[in-house]
């Protein structure tokens, strides 16, 4: 049964507009703290000069996946049980990538001065300085030596390798999280079309 675009999103105003939400926590509440020893810096990879970008194009395109379900589901006539669970997949597919590009490419520098652990996202392959002057020395041996700063993070790693990385953990990171809003954007619209009135409760009046 097809329903209104404000029946949809009043549907949201449930249990499900809490799980709705949880993909924008992490973004917005990023946005919103800048003490790096918070909870929000664990919620958002850190992607440098990207990172502002980053906030205001994940949130986009979560906004823009709860219409777009909204459409799929008007045209379609039903949607096909198998869909949420592949959404499901695809969430913990992303969510697989998504820790191994952490593990891989994330690191935490500390900041004794300041009390901090700074995260910062690195590049997968070194530049002919870093090669030159730290041979043998780990990432976060170097990272300490040069300290957590963009400007040192492009000297020891090249532009390409650094944007990749960057690119690939945003990619996942909003990917997993389209994936997870996608599945309760159905949820909503099945439960607001069980809960719409039907032409039958509702019958036309009688032409004259």
């Amino acid at each position: 049964m097809k329903i209104s675009i404000r029946q949809y999103y009043m549907g949201f105003v449930s249990l499900y507009g809490i799980a709705a939400v949880v993909p924008f926590v992490s973004p917005l509440l990023h946005a919103c703290i800048s003490d790096s020893n918070t909870v929000a810096e664990y919620l958002y990879p850190p992607l440098g000069d990207f990172q502002q970008l980053a906030f205001t194009a994940t949130v986009g395109s979560l906004l823009l996946t709860s219409f777009v379900v909204f459409a799929c589901c008007q045209s379609a006539r039903k949607v096909h049980p198998s869909i949420p669970a592949i959404l499901m997949v695809g969430f913990l597919i992303g969510t697989c990538i998504l820790g191994a590009l952490y593990v891989r490419y994330v690191r935490r520098v500390p900041v004794p001065s300041m009390g901090l652990e700074v995260p910062v996202s690195i590049g997968y392959q070194r530049t002919d300085f870093a090669l030159q002057w730290y041979p043998h020395s780990s990432d976060w041996e170097m990272l300490h030596d040069r300290g957590p700063y963009e400007a040192q993070i492009q000297v020891l790693w090249t532009q390409h390798s650094i944007r990749v990385v960057r690119g690939l953990l945003w990619l996942f990171y909003t990917l997993t999280l389209i994936c997870w809003l996608s599945v309760v954007c159905l949820a909503v619209y099945q439960h607001a079309s069980e809960e719409a009135p039907s032409e039958s409760e509702h019958p036309k009046p009688a032409s004259p």
